[in-house]
């Protein structure tokens, strides 16, 4: 462990040691307890507001269930003379803690289904109902939780120690660095980059095969539990919980602090929720009118420090020189990736030579219908295995349609779809994408806030072994299967020339660039059939040159190919056959020569067929 680590260390663990040092009550359990408390609860918000996108304002509620959990199961009867209530067996703290998370994890759950259909500002009224009927609940049922009068608890004693009064931290910050260790293995893994594919593009984020039903109600539970573990340890901060704490202010508050530090960054939630805790407490008046100068606060976050305090930590850091160590960094990664993707032999792409023999694509009679509109219509289409076939036609022919229908984006009116004799009718995106099916969209859907090596390590998703339980433990192994799909990853981008860009965010790349990015994260699910979807648009010649060069390496490595263009010298030249549509219908189908010379093409995109038509060698199509 070398000398940072160590001074790290030392730091982490000072806190603990306040206890022996400091008799100060106020500052020690009053202040910093409870920051490390509502820490823990930003934590869990921050899972679901930065990295996945949406805005809970409920949290307040599945804290308030893992704080009544532990002071209903704790609670003593002598304590709480006057209560109405008739549930109080006692049980052990750490086992009614345990229940609370539970059952935060559980509302979680249920929480997650409205997350599915919605989003944005319906999501969070969603949220804020479920937060006020658990609020009205607690509220009410005086016979299971004391209704307003609230409920008092006794000390908790741990392995023969009472852990009240300043020694409360003991109990509340070994969870605290517990989470920020889990939120950041998270971060850090597939998991944390699939959140963030679904936040920016949950299309695309099923191109790559991330099941999104499944991250985004995963996101809700874990985040529900860590909420429910800070209300458990809420619980023994005063020895007393009413619940008036819980109401939608808390969870305004909670998000302000959110804000306030910064997204997706422990330390950001730590000072965020420090500076809610401590501005009241600096300034008196402050506590009259909160929530008035919260909001004034917050519209000057999100105007000056969109990032939050630690953007602004980060800037200068920058303006002091030491982001130079960072630049540094970069380029021995960069370095290093080099080194082992030269001395990595593994196969790029590994041919299913199972598929091989099958036809890639069958699509028998497939009608694609908006209301009155027929957008394709009766299509049937053959793709022989390892062949590039060019899909033509003027705008609005149903070209783009056709290639949602295969990738699963459309559910058809009616016909089939079968690729490589599966049939594909009933299958998500996400799973066709598992079967070998990957995609590039006419407009592009890059992961932009992203660097361009994650956007290609989404692409590399289904190749993850690591189970949820491994990643947040951060195991070595994950970390080594980490380090092995980020060669890969690189490996990729210098397939399609990139691999100088990786460390660049996505969003930086010329759109060129950004077109071949979109190629080599969908190389990156290592397909049987490919589809392009206008990879050329906005490209000059040159660029088409490249990318014609670039569809003839994927073909080299037996992968079929289905290419939309509009570019006509592009389709003749690297397709070896080329069916054209125009209205949804099929009107020409054959070799290149044989469609550019079909009257019914030509007056498809000229109006006419009294027109000359140039051979294909001699560079031009129709003319």
């Amino acid at each position: 462990m070398n000398r940072k680590k160590i001074i790290y260390a030392l730091l982490l663990l000072l806190p603990m040691l306040l206890p022996l040092f400091v008799d100060n009550q106020y500052y020690v359990h009053g202040i910093l307890c409870r920051i490390l408390i509502y820490s823990i609860l930003v934590a869990s918000l921050d899972l679901v507001v930065g990295y996945l996108g949406d805005i809970s304002i409920g949290h307040a509620g599945l804290f308030a269930i893992g704080a009544y959990s532990v002071a209903i199961l704790t609670a003593n009867p002598k304590m709480n003379m006057e209560a109405t209530m008739t549930f109080m067996p006692q049980i052990p703290f750490l086992a009614a803690l345990a229940i609370g998370v539970l059952l935060a994890a559980l509302t979680g759950f249920v929480l997650g289904f409205p997350s599915l259909r919605s989003s944005g500002p319906y999501l969070a009224v969603t949220t804020i109902a479920c937060g006020m009927i658990i609020f009205t609940f607690i509220s009410e049922q005086e016979l299971l939780t004391n209704g307003t009068k609230g409920i008092n608890l006794s000390v908790v004693t741990l392995l023969g120690v009472q852990l009240g009064g300043n020694k409360l931290v003991w109990l509340v910050y070994p969870p605290l660095l517990a989470v920020m260790w889990i939120m950041r293995n998270i971060g850090r893994s597939y998991w944390g980059r699939a959140f963030e594919a679904i936040k920016y593009s949950p299309i695309a984020a099923e191109a790559c095969g991330i099941w999104r039903t499944y991250f985004k109600i995963s996101a809700f539970v874990i985040s529900a539990a860590i909420a429910g573990l800070a209300g458990g340890l809420f619980a023994q901060l005063d020895q007393y919980i009413a619940a008036s704490t819980f109401n939608l202010d808390f969870s305004i508050l909670a998000l302000i602090a959110l804000i306030f530090g910064g997204l997706r960054s422990t330390l950001g939630n730590v000072i965020g929720m420090s500076l809610v805790v401590l501005l009241p407490d600096w300034f008196t008046w402050f506590k009259d009118f909160r929530l008035l100068v919260f909001g004034i606060l917050l519209l000057l976050t999100l105007f000056f420090l969109p990032q939050g305090v630690v953007g602004l930590l980060k800037s200068v850091w920058q303006k002091l020189g030491f982001h130079k160590h960072d630049h540094v960094d970069i380029q021995e990664r960069t370095l290093n990736l080099e080194k082992l993707s030269e001395k990595d032999s593994s196969v790029l792409f590994a041919a299913n030579t199972k598929v091989q023999k099958l036809d890639a694509l069958e699509l028998d009679l497939v009608r694609m219908q908006f209301g009155g509109l027929v957008a394709v219509n009766n299509l049937s289409l053959k793709i022989k295995s390892g062949m590039i076939m060019g899909l033509m036609g003027p705008n609005g022919s149903g070209k783009s349609t056709t290639v949602n229908i295969i990738t699963g984006l459309y559910p058809q009116t009616s016909g089939s779809v079968r690729v490589f004799g599966q049939e594909m009718n009933a299958l998500k995106p996400f799973e066709r994408a598992r079967l070998g099916v990957a995609r590039t969209f006419q407009n592009l859907q890059l992961f932009h806030d992203m660097t361009v090596l994650d956007n290609v390590m989404v692409g590399l998703h289904m190749s993850f072994k690591a189970n949820l339980v491994e990643v947040m433990l951060g195991l070595p192994a994950v970390w080594h299967e980490e380090h092995e799909m980020q060669v890969k990853a690189y490996r990729l981008l210098k397939f399609v020339g990139l691999e100088k860009s990786a460390f660049e965010k996505a969003k930086n790349l010329a759109y060129g660039q950004a077109r071949r990015l979109e190629i080599a994260r969908a190389l990156a699910l290592n397909p049987s059939f490919l589809l392009l979807d206008e990879p050329a648009a906005g490209l000059t010649s040159g660029e088409i040159e490249e990318f014609n060069h670039m569809i003839r390496k994927v073909k080299q490595q037996g992968i079929s190919v289905l290419l939309i263009e509009h570019h006509m010298d592009m389709l003749m030249e690297v397709s070896e056959e080329i069916t054209v549509l125009d209205f949804g219908k099929k009107i020409s189908e054959g070799t290149p020569d044989q469609v550019q010379n079909d009257p019914k093409v030509i007056s498809a995109y000229l109006g006419t067929s009294d027109v000359a038509v140039k051979p294909s060698g001699s560079g031009g199509v129709l003319a």
